[in-house]
């Protein structure tokens, strides 16, 4: 296994188009050992896998562009987290006309949290990691998870889909319990303004 960690919020692999993973590769040592070191990412320092500490993960977050993400399908949006999926070359097929505006946060964003609008339920298609076709529905929190994520594969970050500056808000790690558990996010005072995501998206040299 290799030992991978998150590209920096500036790193040009995350505003790039990931291409797919040809379907006769995914059984090859190179995409499974990937797909082994999203999951020892996204279960952290836990000896065990009962819950995983991160509900998605995208392979461009650790600086390897292939169509692979990591969704936890048990999510709630409250921290409770406990079915970590891999979907290669995952594909929405459909989306609810719907909306709703929930928080989202990123390993990719620094401290920028914010408030998007999104559809409430999509329908997607992709193969697991023994290369089977498969299609799934997902409402709510899950669903968010995985636009969220297919949106890394397109080199987008939630940030390009907020419009309104106040909702744009910067949350310290020590915060981040009280912003999503207790719905803070909906009246958070911290804002993040546009110039200073724009200078943690590209940083003077």
């Amino acid at each position: 296994m290799t030992h991978r960690s998150f590209e920096p919020p500036h790193s040009i692999i995350l505003t790039q188009i990931a291409p797919e993973v040809r379907i006769p590769e995914i059984s090859a040592v190179q995409i499974q050992s990937l797909i082994e070191d999203m999951l020892a990412i996204a279960y952290g320092e836990q000896e065990d896998r009962k819950k995983p500490v991160l509900v998605g993960l995208a392979a461009p977050q650790i600086g390897i562009s292939k169509r692979i993400i990591l969704v936890d399908i048990g999510a709630d949006g409250h921290g409770k987290i406990s079915n970590l999926r891999v979907y290669i070359n995952p594909e929405i097929i459909w989306k609810s006309s719907v909306k709703k505006e929930w928080y989202e946060g990123c390993y990719s964003t620094d401290h920028v949290c914010g408030i998007v609008s999104r559809p409430t339920s999509i329908k997607i298609k992709a193969y697991d990691r023994k290369g089977n076709k498969i299609e799934e529905k997902y409402s709510g929190y899950v669903a968010r998870i995985f636009q969220h994520e297919i949106d890394h594969l397109n080199g987008i970050e939630f940030v390009q889909h907020i419009t309104k500056d106040e909702d744009l808000h910067w949350v310290e790690d020590k915060e981040f319990p009280l912003y999503r558990d207790k719905e803070a996010w909906r009246t958070w005072p911290k804002k993040c303004p546009r110039k200073k995501w724009k200078e943690i998206k590209n940083p003077r040299k």
